[in-house]
């Protein structure tokens, strides 16, 4: 029974607080996987190689199903329901988590290994990881903070924020704004069909940059003395900068290139209808 084992292993673990729905022994290499819940979750983590789930009532009861290296948590289809969930989940750091969600708001925080979540619907919260993210949402926001190797993120419909991140950034938006900030990568990918980009972040000696909008503006804010070889597209908008621009290559319409520093990066901004403007960041 699974309260029974919660028990003997809260009694194992030295707590005295009442038993979780969930208690389940982690091994090094396992992988987490949470399916198909809607409601509200919070994943964080701890320092014993348990995962421990608490739901906010009986009604919210999951069960864990090990196969192998995976340990997946998904509702108790005995119970016959299909209201939403209230938990809050426990993980050691060193575990890859995969999470899909159906209608879920979701925080994230501390986790070390990889990290994929695929939301259909809520605002996803992502903070203090250390591995590799990968964070899909079809209407929802998405907010990641300290991340320290690369984050891929997608929604369709609304904005994608990422705060002191470092690795590889590709990030995609519909019909959002994108704001990237405080960044440090050599490798950036940034386009929204229907939105704003800002970026504020180092670029890096040889990195590659690259920043695309159909139908809103672009405000790039990199340091004072960078190298960089800028290329400027656009069909209607402006172009402010205030570094100081010598026009190498310009082909019809509204193209162009100029190089800052040695011109060693490759920084690219293409806006189709909007503003653009490349600013020193301060």
């Amino acid at each position: 029974m699974i309260v029974i084992d919660a028990l003997l292993l809260l009694i194992a673990l030295g707590s005295t607080a009442a038993p979780a729905d969930t208690i389940v022994e982690l091994r090094r290499g396992d992988r987490v996987v949470i399916e198909n819940l809607s409601g509200e979750i919070s994943v964080v983590t701890w320092d014993r190689d348990f995962l421990e789930v608490r739901g906010e009532d009986r009604d919210d009861a999951l069960v864990a199903r090990r196969s192998g290296s995976s340990v997946r948590i998904v509702r108790d289809d005995t119970r016959r329901r299909r209201r939403s969930v209230e938990v809050s989940i426990r993980v050691p750091a060193w575990v890859d988590l995969e999470i899909s969600g159906l209608s879920l708001e979701l925080t994230v925080r501390g986790v070390n290994g990889k990290l994929r979540v695929g939301n259909v619907s809520g605002d996803i919260r992502i903070e203090d990881v250390g591995g590799p993210v990968d964070v899909r949402s079809v209407e929802g926001e998405i907010d990641v903070v300290n991340a320290r190797a690369g984050v891929r993120a997608t929604s369709q419909s609304d904005d994608v924020t990422l705060r002191r991140v470092s690795g590889p950034i590709d990030v995609h938006s519909g019909s959002g704004d994108i704001l990237l900030d405080d960044v440090r990568s050599e490798s950036v990918r940034a386009e929204t069909q229907d939105g704003d980009i800002a970026f504020s972040g180092t670029i890096a000696d040889r990195g590659e940059y690259g920043f695309y909008v159909h139908d809103g503006d672009a405000i790039i804010a990199v340091p004072a003395g960078i190298n960089a070889r800028v290329s400027v597209s656009t069909f209607d908008a402006e172009f402010e900068s205030e570094f100081p621009v010598i026009v190498e290559h310009f082909t019809g319409g509204r193209e162009f290139e100029f190089i800052l520093g040695d011109g060693s990066a490759r920084l690219r901004i293409e806006v189709f209808d909007g503003e653009i403007r490349l600013l020193q960041r301060r």
